[in-house]
């Protein structure tokens, strides 16, 4: 490579001439001309003025060494010379004129100051006889280039011809001379980026590109330099003008939300770099961001930078599903000083694998509730079941897991039961059966505990009905009277539903329970779906007053037979520390063509001004702004 042909290139001029087919305010009919004449008779009235070129013109200039660029045009008479002398004027558009044209034209220019070019003739007089008038607007590409250099802008010097005595085509009254720099450029790759913050401090890289022609080719970058970022002045402006220009409610990144780093740095022989950007997340609010950036100085004089801005959308957001590490099948989560711990149905590898989180979003697998040395004997839970379903609470200083022992295929053996620990992660000792299929009939599993007015209940069933109970005061056997039969068994769900959850918001107990086949990968029609009532022991009814215990409910969630199948069977609601409501739940996912396991989910909850709970849409979500957890 022979930069100094480069350096050569660039110093010489290059000027092309482009006379466009655009012309500006096209119009049709008696319209196409303005009757601009004086006393009746003084102007042929088949006659009229114009420029030619009209319309778009093109200049390129590729050397600031030149000291002047002359470019001609004309201003002429249509229908036959001057029977009289006939005056006309060139005027400069104003900002107006300009906004105008680049919004019918979806263009960018910006107005050369008239300070930097001048026009040879702005009074136009064509004497008797004469048909034609030379004009031309000259300028110094050094000093257009320095102005250039300032904001990279696309510059235009726009005129329009004017007459008092003579009749003007409008369609044909105006020129533009675009001038198009062929120095090297920088300018930034993407005009958007998203940026999920789901990090302290969230790196995010910048992508800018050098643009160099010579003789018609591209050239490669012959030099190291640097490019700044910075934020413009008008940032407020500008976020204000993108949400009213795509309808959205973005708020300016506070400044103390991001550091803009040392710039972009170009190396010689590379035509693209990356710069760096740090957003940090603390202080900031669940709402959606805006950062308006743009490339402000290059520390080589022979670099010009575009203006262009790159809109950077940012949100402490997520993506679902937060879970992959392994299936987290039938969630459920408990709240503690050091976090949230979640625990779910065990795997080929996991007797209940137990996840960490601080954020309900970023979750670390920590061990299993069981291992080999605590996992409960034969004697103590037979009939060879498995850990589904469990349900986690603390209880008189005692982390207490509810668990149901169930048999696939085998509702008879299948039973809810109960093991406590000091500690959140376990190891969870002391297991035995809590509700018995005696008590509660087949499938007396998918327990759900809930406390009131110093009474513990526990929800029990699947698709065989949902039942409640009341447990002892440790909350570690059934309560049973004299007769040893339980004080409270009462059937509050029919025979659809498994997976109770009950949240209490407002004067309404609301009751979460899974309906359909859960276990069948893309072929699962698992869903979620609620009743509420003003008692916790029911009825819970739907929207139109009919009781779940004839199988009526509302939708809340299910899948959208794209990406996800089957979600279903949600852990306790849990509120943020803004208000909004959470729910952790389990569903396939499809990726790459392929579903695995049920995988961790996460979403909001919406409420309805009359009081009904669903996700939006009523399908799992891609992703959201992230729970608000202050500590």
């Amino acid at each position: 490579m022979n930069y100094n042909s480069i350096k050569k290139n660039i110093r010489e001029v290059g000027l092309m001439f482009l006379s466009a087919g655009l012309l500006l305010f096209l119009s049709c009919g008696s319209d196409d001309t303005k009757d601009v004449s004086g006393e009746d008779g003084d102007v042929n009235s088949n006659q009229y003025l114009q420029v030619q070129p009209n319309g778009l013109n093109v200049i390129k200039v590729s050397s600031s060494d030149v000291t002047q660029v002359v470019y001609p045009f004309s201003v002429e008479l249509k229908g036959g010379s001057a029977s009289v002398a006939l005056t006309a004027q060139l005027e400069a558009w104003n900002e107006k004129d300009l906004e105008a044209y680049n919004k019918e034209e979806e263009t960018a220019y910006k107005l050369l100051p008239s300070s930097l070019y001048s026009i040879s003739a702005p009074q136009i007089t064509l004497e008797q006889g004469i048909a034609s008038k030379k004009v031309e607007v000259k300028f110094a590409p050094d000093k257009v280039f320095t102005e250039f250099k300032k904001n990279g802008a696309e510059y235009v010097i726009a005129l329009r011809l004017t007459s008092s005595v003579a009749k003007v085509r409008k369609s044909q009254s105006d020129f533009l001379l675009h001038i198009s720099f062929d120095y090297p450029t920088v300018s930034l790759v993407m005009p958007s980026q998203e940026i999920s913050v789901s990090k302290i401090l969230m790196p995010v890289s910048v992508d800018a590109t050098f643009n160099c022609r010579a003789d018609g080719e591209i050239k490669t970058n012959p030099w190291n330099f640097t490019c700044t970022l910075a934020v413009p002045s008008n940032a407020e402006e500008l976020v204000a003008k993108y949400n009213e220009d795509y309808k959205t409610s973005y708020r300016l990144l506070p400044l103390a939300n991001y550091d803009l780093g040392e710039g972009i740095s170009f190396k010689a022989g590379e035509n693209e770099a990356t710069g760096r950007i740090t957003v940090k997340r603390e202080g900031m609010e669940a709402v959606k961001y805006l950062l308006p950036v743009q490339l402000r100085e290059a520390s080589h004089e022979s670099v010009a930078l575009h203006n262009e801005i790159c809109y950077f959308k940012i949100g402490m957001t997520y993506t679902n599903p937060i879970i992959t590490f392994s299936s987290a099948a039938d969630p459920t989560v408990i709240r503690t000083d050091e976090g949230f711990y979640l625990y779910a149905t065990q795997t080929n590898d996991y007797w209940i694998p137990i996840y960490f989180s601080k954020d309900l979003v970023n979750w670390e697998f920590k061990r299993s509730a069981f291992r080999n040395a605590t996992r409960p004997k034969p004697d103590v839970l037979p009939d060879g079941g498995a850990f589904w379903a469990p349900e986690i609470r603390y209880i008189n200083g005692k982390y207490v897991l509810y668990f149901s022992w169930a048999k696939w295929g085998d509702g008879s053996k299948s039973y809810t039961a109960v093991a406590t620990s000091d500690s959140p992660v376990g190891d969870f000792l002391n297991a035995k059966p809590l509700l018995i299929t005696d008590d509660f009939g087949s499938n007396c599993i998918d327990q759900f505990y809930y406390e009131e007015d110093g009474k513990k209940y526990m929800f029990v069933g699947s698709f065989n009905g949902i039942y409640v109970t009341e447990l002892t005061d440790d909350g570690l056997s059934v309560k049973r009277g004299a007769d040893g039969k339980p004080v409270l068994k009462k059937q509050v769900c029919g025979r659809a539903f498994e997976g109770t959850n009950i949240y209490k918001k407002g004067k309404y107990y609301y009751l979460f329970a899974s309906i359909n086949n859960c276990c069948d990968g893309i072929n699962s029609r698992y869903k979620v779906v609620v009743g509420r009532s003003e008692k916790l022991l029911g009825p819970y009814v739907d929207r139109k007053g009919k009781d779940m215990l004839d199988n009526s409910w509302e939708l809340v969630l299910e899948g959208d037979g794209e990406t996800f199948f089957g979600p279903g069977h949600n852990s306790i609601i849990i509120p943020d520390d803004t208000g909004t409501d959470w729910m952790i739940y389990h569903s396939y996912v499809k990726e790459n063509g392929a579903v695995g396991g049920r995988l961790g989910m996460l979403d909001r909850i919406v409420w309805s001004a009359d009081g009904w709970p669903t996700i939006k849409k009523c399908v799992p979500s891609k992703g959201d702004l992230l729970p608000v957890f202050n500590n």
